[in-house]
């Protein structure tokens, strides 16, 4: 046979594969639909150690697709478009789910089915879109017509294929969570050791024994002095959440803002904490997250209040930080104006990723600012695996999904050598490069789940793809480095503590940063994305308060990256900021 039939042949069998796959049954004679994308590509390393126990209890989350998508497809677009009569006029939350979550009907209707098929629904909700439900293990591979795979000492398992079910159900559902246990979150910070290991005070340490960044410094570098003394300083603007999953260190915090002269934060006033899973973690190893995106939302924007998201990891069946992220944008009691996301994840499906993008697409129509880290392992993201049970970096070009969301605001890194007056103070700007040490590197790069959106339409045209990140920040936890609040590691006494970095400290600093615009403009700001490409492209630093970074790269672990060059590029988006210009150019003022 010519390599023309061979072609044929192949082509033919393919179709009638995929032809076969459409058509396979979630139980037996039901015709039935496949969710693509609704397993994890890890699942591949775990297919063949053995089969997951048929008796294996499974905790699973069903989402509902959004209703009206086209509708808000449209809505979304007027929002961003000052022409329009719907130009930022922002949604609530039963706004949103009245026109576009599930219906009651639609909701039960799922809920029935699931029931039928001999499964114990828990909760149906069209706020969240969520129905929750457990079975068997054995029950979830006859209904949606897969295998489920485990490790060796069962500790792992997954779903090796997509889940089916009914053709007529299909349109309504959107993904299935909780036939795998490999989803991780990572968070996108790292500390290191005190530069001057003989300082027992915080006066020691900030007062220029140890260069590094503090709220001062931060102010005159990235030139919010006139903007603060103008009164632009988050007041009137709402929340600011952070999504976390340990609590935080309060006399830590008060030691913090003690020594910058930052307001207090007291809770029930400016300063709250919701415990989205019902408990309190206490805190755990992410503390120094928490503490982080507390500290530096709070310096960026500090008459804004903040509050935490708190998931809790022992008492979820799902993720504490999904938990947060979700309880963030559904919340109907004041939800926050911005969002600040300083975690990534591993082990995901697409489908997971978009669901999550169906999330931030309400966020969007709220008139929220998302902003997430797009983490600190440059030219690649991170993987599960399965030996370690835990996020590592992957050996091959990738992003943080999460944050190529297009309708969040994916935040990168930057790296610099400041110039301190004799006092210890930050003296002004310098020229910022891609963050790239031996702690991490600004994450960047193309998203292989989502398509270029229209605010990036004529930027790398090659790749169509979502590129990552849209702006930067610095990160660099050596270059210049950040205080955090902490403790005192040889007598425990809370106190200021140095130095810590990644793309965590953009997100939040962003969030605040949206928060000064929220109260100039007197509303919400929502997502930023469309103006910060439109200012970008005016190649104006001076006027439009972006500043371009032309040097360095995101290559990591051994994957060759990006590198800055004028204008946009993957590894720092448009650049970093000024926000005395860029605030009031953002409002056109």
């Amino acid at each position: 046979m010519d390599r023309f039939g061979t072609l044929r042949q192949f082509i033919l069998i393919t179709g009638l594969a995929l032809i076969v796959a459409a058509a396979r049954p979630a139980a037996a004679g039901d015709p039935a639909t496949i969710l693509a994308g609704n397993h994890p590509d890890e699942a591949a390393e775990i297919v063949g150690e053995a089969a997951a126990s048929p008796s294996r209890p499974l905790a699973m989350q069903l989402t509902m697709a959004l209703r009206n998508r086209a509708e808000l497809t449209r809505l979304l677009a007027d929002q961003q478009n000052p022409a329009s009569s719907q130009y930022h006029r922002w949604l609530t939350p039963d706004e949103f789910t009245g026109r576009f979550g599930p219906t009651e009907a639609d909701l039960a209707r799922v809920a029935r089915w699931l029931k039928k098929k001999g499964f114990t629904v828990r909760s149906a909700d069209a706020s969240t879109r969520e129905v929750s439900f457990t079975g068997t293990v054995v029950q979830a591979e006859n209904v949606f017509a897969v295998k489920i795979a485990a490790t060796a000492d069962a500790r792992l398992y997954s779903n090796t294929g997509d889940p089916a079910v009914p053709a007529d159900l299909a349109p309504l559902i959107e993904s299935i969570r909780g036939l795998d246990n490999l989803l991780h979150s990572k968070p996108a910070m790292h500390r290191v050791p005190r530069r001057d290991s003989s300082a027992s005070s915080p006066d020691a340490m900030v007062s220029g024994v140890g260069p590094a960044f503090g709220p001062a410094d931060i102010y005159a570098f990235y030139d919010e002095t006139p903007l603060l003394n103008g009164g632009i300083d988050g007041s009137g603007a709402g929340c600011i959440a952070v999504v976390e999953d340990s609590n935080i260190d309060q006399p830590a915090a008060d030691a913090f803002n003690s020594q910058f002269d930052l307001p207090a934060l007291t809770i029930g006033a400016n300063f709250n904490i919701v415990l989205v899973d019902g408990t309190d973690p206490g805190q755990t190893v992410d503390a120094d997250e928490t503490m982080l995106d507390v500290n530096y939302s709070h310096t960026v924007a500090p008459a804004s209040s903040i509050r935490i998201y708190l998931g809790d990891q022992n008492h979820t069946k799902s993720s504490a930080i999904l938990d947060a992220i979700h309880a963030a944008v559904t919340e109907t009691n004041s939800p926050c104006s911005a969002i600040s996301i300083s975690f990534g994840f591993c082990g995901g499906s697409k489908g997971f990723y978009r669901t999550q993008n169906g999330l931030f697409k309400q966020a969007a129509a709220q008139g929220q600012s998302v902003f997430v880290a797009t983490g600190d392992t440059g030219a690649v993201a991170y993987v599960f695996n399965q030996r370690q049970g835990a996020c590592v970096p992957a050996t091959t070009r990738s992003v943080s999904e999460l944050a190529a969301s297009p309708y969040v605001t994916a935040i990168g890194g930057t790296e610099f050598t400041p110039v301190f007056d004799g006092n210890g103070d930050d003296a002004g700007s310098v020229a910022e490069s891609v963050w790239n040490d031996s702690r991490g590197a600004s994450g960047g790069g193309q998203s292989k789940v989502f398509k270029k959106p229209a605010f990036q339409n004529g930027l790398i045209r090659k790749d169509k793809r979502r590129d990552v990140p849209d702006i930067s920040f610095g990160a660099s936890p050596y270059s210049p480095g950040f205080f955090y609040g902490g403790r005192d590691p040889y007598t425990g006494v809370p106190a200021v503590e140095c130095c810590i970095g990644g793309t965590s400290i953009g997100a939040p600093s962003w969030a605040g940063i949206s928060q000064l615009i929220s109260q100039q403009k007197g509303a919400p700001a929502g997502n930023l994305n469309t103006r910060i490409y439109q200012l970008g492209a005016e190649n104006d630093g001076a006027t439009t308060g972006i500043r371009d970074v032309t040097s360095g790269n995101n290559s990591a672990n051994g994957v060759a990256g990006f590198s800055a060059v004028p204008g946009y590029d993957k590894a720092s988006g448009w650049g970093t900021v000024d926000m005395g210009l860029f605030v009031p150019a953002y409002l056109g003022l």
